[in-house]
């Protein structure tokens, strides 16, 4: 186009996007070229800011596409646009003639631009985040594949055009609705159980609803109705800050009990502590004074946090209290409970004199109950009735159609009507969010309650917001400069911000959202001086002590005050202390922690790698048993392996090495484990350092295990499991590498047929172990279930693998219950044909590949192949048996021969016998390589069936009597029984 003609076509573009920009309350702010930056929001946001930028986006494109001009080739028209939209909180200052009208900065804006950019001609692509609840007024198509992972955002849809809906609710009920439940049905159970003379026999109820489905409200109804009664009820809860001590809800009531506050001196509070268990002190013994520690120091004493330590003193004192009071526990939160609290409420409900126990949660992840058996009351969103009520509660004049827009914003939430009536009655409802991470349009509505406060009143809820959810008086003050005054307590009781703590003395936010939601909103200098001022005080607090009861805090207040080598000190050390007590999830998340705050020391000196090194083989550690929870698979430890080297340090390459590959391991990538795991014994054997060589080639076998290599994998196994024996010394804890190493070689065992030899690997495993519950006796248990269901004693397998999968939920090992569910599923559909047991076991291997893990995944696909086959499913048989066979072709075998088994038997039920010959030719050839004469006897079977069909009948019995006959002897009673009457129906 001539210059002058282009220059006249940017200026009509330019009036389409300032008339449709205004039309919809929005502003461009930056041009450039054919392209302009828009913001919709500023400076006062609105409920439908997002749809708000849709519908100028529509109009942008359609004026665009109608755009003549006599210098535009006719082959070029109409125009086509591409946009793209995000929301979100961003820095904005003043701009200039360079920037524009403003300038703004954060990822918002680089992602709307991206979204732009990867947008096709005439395509608006938009984040559901920015969309919120107003999605539903436009027709949605699928966003680009590579989109949504690359910037981080949960979905990203096309806006394809306006729908037909002109209300939230028509859109939602083109969907269909949800029925909606009230309270009252919940409340009387919760009623009935505490005022039952015997408690059921688990002891504990679990209010489950999603953020913000008044969970807490609730309780607070039913347990005021036994306050100063015959009950004693004891409150504590769960948090998700990094600030959160192991045990924090038990160690809350324990303090709740003594009726500790939490800035007590400690002579102090030992010494009211001791007063209140004097009664108690011939109950307890010698965990009394492990209890008054506990109670004036908290988790002080971090160097005994074992799982015989704190967990058992507290396991003694609440079963001793429940042996003389009627005692009830109620924690809130119990989703972000530490491992080692879900193992102490483990010990709690199986003992035999226990509390009663009342948990609110939100739902798992999984859609599995948190704890099994227990009666699960789950809260659903209000009806339209109930949110009246609660609407006319805080906006009294609110008109119907207010109360009907409200009611549909929030999708019934009680505590989004909530916010959305506080920001009504200001006249600024909020642009609505989709849910995750701290939610968006609540933490907009949020910030603007705050902002009507009092500038004192600010200041106290944003100090409170940088101490945590639970908010302790003494640090309040430290923060502050002084304690609120009950006037302005009640005044943020009022405002919905802060309440009085029942368990803890001090305040407390009413929801985390809201907590979150204030923190986001503070700015980066105001929020690292509050940080610095907690430190200090946490600081001065502890002089006298370890500082072991404020590790967690220590680190998550140095991390926020950017004083990033003291946050990884005290979070390596909240690590370790975590580690000690098999919260194995803590653990993991102060290491990250600390590597994440070694990364961000200046001019980081070669010690500093060093550690950063350490802190990674740490991490493997805590991991290697559930190496899904890491979401970026090895490459912490690929990175170790690159910074190792870079320091020119023999023994930290060899460790980095080592780690790096036991993680490939963990995640099924098998033979790079295996290249990786003899690099690093190489590397070791040439650094001299002997006891790392044999603990690398212990790992090596139980690698060599997993890829079918078992002679040199046995070798390595008996080596590593005699060594462990013989640097052993009495009491020096559970052997749980040697425990491991004998669950491997208990495999291999298992998998040739010799199933006796197997069984006694496995029982001295689980007695080395002595009862741990460490994740390494759930793999045990897991290969128990496998052995079992390789000899055909499904009934057997099911039971230890429910067994297992209810420790591997409470320790929130993922890997672990996929395993033990997949194999609970198989047992109970090869038991009984059942579905939901074939259900189960497809659903276990869909969590694995949703992170992906690859972990033995060709055994439980090669279930999956067998029972669609069984079942007739054969489109799903094919699907599942490429998986196996790709796996096969990745060394990991042991799903290959059943599964070529089945897809024998598929070839010769349509009468092709060249394929089922050649499937069973691959099976033969899978159990030779292993030298599994269980598959083998297994292969007979089917070539037994083979030559009856092809009609060689006198073959086919010879073949299969000869199968029988060695099952029997390997003791697979169930398939030789099966072989059996296959024999009888054809005499």
């Amino acid at each position: 186009m001539e210059s002058e003609h282009f220059a006249e076509l940017l200026g009509q573009l330019r009036k389409i996007w300032h008339q449709a920009a205004a039309k919809h309350g929005g502003r461009v702010i930056r041009t450039q070229g054919d392209g302009a930056l828009a913001v919709f929001g500023y400076p006062h946001s609105g409920e439908d800011d997002g749809r708000s930028a849709a519908e100028a986006a529509l109009d942008i494109h359609e004026w665009a596409g109608q755009l003549q001009h006599e210098g535009l080739p006719s082959g070029h028209q109409p125009l086509r646009m591409h946009s793209g939209i995000h929301a979100g909180t961003l820095l904005l200052s003043a701009g200039d003639i360079e920037w524009g009208r403003f300038d703004l900065i954060g990822d918002v804006v680089n992602t709307a631009a991206h979204l732009s950019q990867h947008a096709a001609p005439d395509q608006i692509l938009a984040s559901l985040e920015a969309l919120g609840p107003y999605a539903n007024f436009f027709e949605l198509g699928e966003g680009p594949a590579n989109a949504s992972p690359q910037f981080g955002l949960p979905q990203v849809r096309a806006v394809l055009g306006r729908g037909s809906a002109t209300r939230r609710f028509d859109a939602t009920a083109g969907r269909g609705l949800t029925p909606f439940i009230g309270r009252g049905e919940v409340a009387a159970f919760l009623t009935d159980f505490l005022g039952a003379a015997h408690p059921a026999a688990r002891r504990c109820a679990l209010v489950v609803g999603g953020p913000g489905l008044g969970k807490t409200r609730l309780l607070e109804e039913v347990l005021r109705q036994f306050e100063g009664g015959s009950l004693t009820l004891l409150r504590g809860s769960c948090e998700s800050y990094l600030g959160a001590e192991v045990l924090q809800p038990f160690l809350q009531v324990l303090r709740s009990f003594f009726g500790m506050q939490p800035d007590m001196p400690k002579d102090e509070a030992a010494t009211a502590a001791r007063a209140v268990l004097e009664p108690w002190i011939g109950e307890l013994g010698p965990r009394a004074e492990s209890i008054l520690a506990l109670v004036s120091a908290g988790a002080e004493a971090g160097g005994r946090l074992t799982a015989s330590g704190v967990v058992g003193d507290l396991l003694g004192f609440f079963t001793a209290l429940s042996a003389k009071i009627p005692l009830v526990l109620v924690i809130d939160d119990w989703q972000w409970a530490d491992d080692a609290s879900r193992q102490l409420l483990e010990a709690l409900l199986q003992s035999a004199v226990g509390p009663r126990v009342i948990l609110a949660s939100r739902p798992r992840d999984d859609g599995a109950e948190w704890i099994s058996g227990a009666p699960h009351l789950v809260l659903e969103p209000f009806q339209g009735s109930e949110t009246d009520l609660a609407v006319r509660r805080w906006v009294p004049h609110a008109d119907p159609f207010l109360v009907a827009r409200i009611h549909s914003y929030a999708g019934g939430v009680p505590l989004y009507i909530e916010e959305l009536c506080h920001s009504a009655s200001a006249n600024n409802l909020s642009q609505a969010l989709q849910g995750r991470g701290t939610q968006g349009w609540v933490a907009t509505l949020v910030a603007s309650r705050l902002a009507r406060l009092p500038p004192e009143q600010v200041s106290v809820v944003r100090a409170a917001a940088v101490i945590g959810n639970v908010v302790p008086g003494g640090l309040l003050i430290s923060a502050c400069g002084s304690a609120p005054d009950r006037t302005m307590i009640q005044a943020l009781a009022d405002a919905d911000f802060l309440y009085a703590d029942p368990a803890g003395g001090g305040l407390r936010f009413k929801h985390g959202i809201t907590r979150d939601a204030v923190y986001d909103s503070i700015g980066l200098r105001e929020r690292q001086a509050l940080h610095q001022r907690v430190q200090t005080a946490l600081l001065a607090r502890s002089q006298q002590t370890d500082r072991e009861d404020a590790l967690e805090a220590l680190a998550y207040h140095c991390r926020g005050a950017g004083h990033w080598e003291s946050a990884a000190h005290y979070a390596e050390r909240a690590g370790d202390k975590a580690m000690a007590a098999f919260a194995l999830d803590r653990a993991r998340a102060q290491y990250q922690t600390a590597m994440d705050a070694l990364d961000r020391v200046p001019q980081r000196t070669h010690e500093q790698s060093l550690r950063w090194c350490l802190l990674a083989n740490k991490l493997g550690m805590v991991c290697i048993f559930d190496p899904l929870a890491l979401s970026d698979e090895v490459a912490v430890f690929e990175r170790a392996v690159a910074l190792a080297r870079s320091l020119d340090d023999a023994n930290a390459v060899a460790r980095a090495q080592y780690w790096l590959g036991y993680m490939c391991y963990g995640f099924g990538r098998f033979r790079e484990g295996e290249k990786h795991t003899r690099q690093a014994a190489t590397l070791a054997r040439a650094a001299g350092d002997q006891r790392l060589v044999a603990q690398i080639e212990a790992t090596l076998g139980q690698i060599l295990a997993a890829t079918c290599q078992y002679d040199e994998a046995t070798t390595l196994l008996d080596a590593a499991v005699s060594a462990k024996q013989q640097r052993s010394r009495p009491g020096g804890g559970i052997a749980i590498g040697s425990a491991y190493a004998l669950s491997c070689k208990a495999s291999i065992l298992a998998d040739r047929g010799d199933f006796d030899d197997a069984r006694v690997c496995l029982a001295e495993a689980m007695t080395l172990l002595d009862e741990s519950r460490h994740p390494a006796a759930n793999s045990v248990r897991n290969w128990v279930a496998v052995s079992l269901i390789w000899q055909g004693r499904w009934q057997e397998a099911e039971v230890v693998a429910a067994e297992s999968a209810r420790i591997a939920e409470n320790t929130h090992g993922l890997l672990l219950l996929v395993v033990c569910r997949a194999a609970a599923g198989f047992a109970r559909w090869a038991r009984t044909g059942n579905a939901a047991g074939l259900q189960q076991l497809r659903d276990a291997v869909q969590w694995m590949e949703a992170r992906r893990g690859r972990f033995y995944t060709s055994l439980y696909y090669g279930w999956l192949v067998e029972a669609c086959a069984a079942e007739g499913d054969i489109v799903s048989a094919r699907r599942y048996a490429a998986h196996v066979l790709r796996r096969a072709r990745e060394g990991e075998r042991l799903g290959e021969a059943a599964t070529c088994r089945a897809m024998a038997r598929i070839a010769a039920g349509r009468d092709d016998f060249v394929a089922s010959r050649r499937w069973l030719r691959r099976a033969e050839t899978s159990a030779k390589l292993r030298g599994s004469p269980r598959e083998a006897a297994l292969n007979k079977t089917v070539r037994g069936e083979i030559l009856s069909r092809q009609g060689h009948a006198e073959a086919a019995c010879r073949t299969m009597t000869e199968a029988a006959a060695e099952l029997r002897g390997l003791g697979m009673h169930w398939h030789a029984a099966q072989a059996t009457r296959w024999l009888e129906t054809r005499v």
